[in-house]
């Protein structure tokens, strides 16, 4: 019985001894395991971190393009780390990647981001597509035959020459001019000067060919909110408006029969931005009729658009959208904005062929002087091929301006602006049958002389007598330079204006 008792005793230890190990194992093991969660939360931590000081590059980045500052950041400490960005810059698109550090562990972001094309950045743009000689020419008070000066507040670029006579001007762009924007003028050629005309920025001769912009990788067939075209076919709709219901409905018509002269003298169809109610009253300086053009949206209209009433002296717009022509666009009539978020961009893309070559259309047809008397416009507006003042859009011959122009925006051209502005009256026949017609006339500074625009003449000094000059006003909309303001879908390129960003990634 003792004996028994005594074994059982005995077999008790083994069991203690190894449950006691078993936990003392367990133990150790629970040790190690929260050691290993310790340094795996660590390691959290620090990437966690290191992931949001990759996100302050970003923000830096983005930041600084809104700027105009758009390249690499060195390593910036920041907290328990730093970061830094690496811009690609030359690569289409730019993109930038950004690096958060702590300690031996990193985060990485890839950030794609889009500028406007070039041309927004200028008050006036000519980028000389066709290659031909051309001379943006500028006069003012100081001389016989002008009454009254150009002034540009904005900058210039030209892929030609400069000519500026009188007490033309060059300014910075208007108050409060958040950009600082000094009034430069560059010019591929010569930039001359003559009487008191001045700028206030620096002027750059001999200046690099600018690339054109590419306007079809805009592709705006497929990135549009309303394929104007295709909403009045779905509609039925070949002439007039679309139904009530519809929201374009106090926008847009099409081909209208009161304008049945205009939409005769044009290739393929054409739409006018217009309300159906009129405002009268005004003078010809005036723009009384309200037109709500919406908010956030880009219009793609397969044909001509036109800016032009019988009824009314111009539109208050109000709306931020972008319209995009394949054929022309007419500006016939008065536009201003009805309040400070207000903005319209103005495309003339134009046709082309499959390899890319512009066939027809693209041109901005500014004050037409056979539909419409246009005095002021705010607007920004890039034609794909020339922008033509007061240039008959049918037989091509320039018509005599009733008074000077102002601008609220830019306009730009892929190849010139033609804004020739003065006129003289000619002396045709001799005694009796004598009489005189208006014609335009440009300077020659190579012989000194005036010149007869249409049969290349050399101006009498009585005919010099009669010389005149029509003023142009543009002021920059530096609106455009903020990616909170633009209006949407304007052309997009290697520019300096940030426009938004496309894309946004983690990388391993």
């Amino acid at each position: 019985m003792s004996t028994l008792r005594k074994s059982r005793k005995g077999a008790v230890l083994p069991i203690v001894v190894v449950a006691g190990c078993v936990f003392v194992l367990l133990g150790v093991s629970m040790l190690r395991l929260a050691e290993s969660e310790m340094v795996l939360n660590h390691k959290a931590v620090k990437e966690t971190k290191a992931f949001h000081l990759a996100e302050a590059g970003v923000a830096r980045f983005i930041a600084n393009a809104y700027d105009g500052q758009v390249g690499d950041i060195e390593s910036t400490s920041l907290g328990d780390g730093s970061y830094q960005v690496e811009a690609r810059c030359d690569e289409s698109p730019t993109y930038a990647i950004s690096t958060g550090t702590v300690d031996n562990v990193q985060k990485r972001i890839k950030v794609e981001v889009s500028f406007l094309s070039p041309p927004y950045e200028h008050a006036i743009y000519g980028c000389n597509t066709s290659g031909q000689a051309w001379t943006l020419e500028l006069r003012g008070t100081n001389s016989r035959y002008t009454d009254t000066e150009d002034i540009i507040n904005g900058d210039i670029y030209v892929d030609g020459n400069v000519a500026m006579y009188g007490d033309s001007n060059v300014n910075p762009a208007p108050d409060p001019n958040p950009h600082g924007l000094h009034g430069d003028v560059i010019a591929t050629g010569d930039i001359d000067l003559y009487d008191d005309a001045s700028i206030s920025g620096d002027a750059q001769t001999g200046a690099p060919e600018r690339e054109a912009p590419d306007l079809l990788a805009m592709e705006y067939a497929v990135n549009n909110t309303h394929n104007v075209r295709q909403i009045f076919a779905d509609a039925g709709v070949s002439r007039g408006r679309l139904p009530r219901d519809h929201e374009l409905y106090d926008v847009i018509q099409k081909n209208p029969s009161d304008r049945s002269t205009e939409c005769s003298t044009t290739a393929g169809d054409d739409y006018f931005l217009e309300p159906v109610r009129i405002t009268g009253g005004g003078d010809e300086t005036s723009a009384t009729t309200p037109l709500s053009l919406g908010s956030d949206r880009v219009y793609y209209i397969d044909g001509n658009v036109w800016i032009h009433s019988k009824s009314t002296y111009g539109f208050l717009l109000d709306g931020n959208v972008t319209v995009v022509a394949t054929g022309n666009i007419y500006i016939c009539d008065n536009t201003e904005y009805a309040d400070d978020q207000s903005l319209l961009g103005l495309v003339a893309i134009g046709q082309y062929d499959d390899g890319g070559q512009l066939v027809d259309g693209g041109n901005i047809y500014f004050g037409d002087p056979r539909y419409g008397t246009m005095y002021t416009v705010s607007a920004l507006m890039f034609a794909g091929h020339d922008f033509l003042y007061n240039t008959d859009s049918v037989t091509g011959q320039t018509g005599e301006p009733e008074t000077g122009f102002s601008v609220y925006g830019n306009f730009a051209a892929m190849n010139q602006v033609s804004i020739q502005r003065d006129w003289y009256d000619a002396q045709i026949g001799r005694g009796r049958s004598a009489r005189t017609e208006p014609r335009p006339a440009y300077y020659d500074p190579a012989t000194g002389q005036w010149i007869d625009m249409e049969d290349g003449s050399v101006l009498s000094s009585s005919e010099m007598r009669s010389l005149r000059h029509y003023q142009m006003k543009v002021d920059y909309d530096a609106r455009v330079r903020d990616a909170g303001t633009q209006p949407p879908g304007l052309p997009k390129g290697a520019g300096t204006i940030f426009n938004g960003v496309m894309h946004w990634e983690e990388l391993p």
